[in-house]
């Protein structure tokens, strides 16, 4: 493995920082970001491999059946509440499906030798391109 593709690999997770990181969250009386947990964990590194070894340690949590919330300005939070965990994982896949699709749509548009995508928002009628109106 070269020093490049080592930085991508995934961190490691030794028990006690998935056990340590399920009290805290236990105790927070309020959802907590990734680096307070990280701090709260004395993780090392850069504030970005920081974040990433929370990731990692949130989705062994969740693997062992932690129902563990993340919200966008919160941060992490532990949940009993069935609905509240269901509702999130609904949301997490409709936003992949989101994504995957802009993707799609994204790569059709770069596929377009003629760049005529970027112009008239891919629409083609009779062999002649057609302009979407607002």
């Amino acid at each position: 493995m070269t020093g490049d593709s080592s930085r991508l690999r995934r961190p490691d997770v030794t028990t006690e920082e998935a056990a340590r990181c399920l009290e805290i969250l236990e105790s927070a009386a309020a959802p907590i970001v990734a680096a307070d947990l990280a701090a709260e964990l004395n993780l090392a590194g850069s504030r970005e491999t920081r974040r990433r070894h929370v990731r990692a340690i949130i989705r062994r949590l969740r693997r062992c059946g932690a129902m563990i919330v993340a919200t966008l300005n919160d941060g992490y939070f532990l949940t009993d509440d069935w609905q509240i965990w269901h509702d999130y994982l609904s949301g997490r896949q409709i936003d992949a499906k989101k994504v995957l699709g802009e993707t799609h749509r994204r790569k059709k548009m770069l596929a377009d030798a003629a760049g005529q995508g970027l112009l008239f928002d891919m629409h083609m009628c009779g062999g002649v391109a057609t302009c979407a109106m607002a």
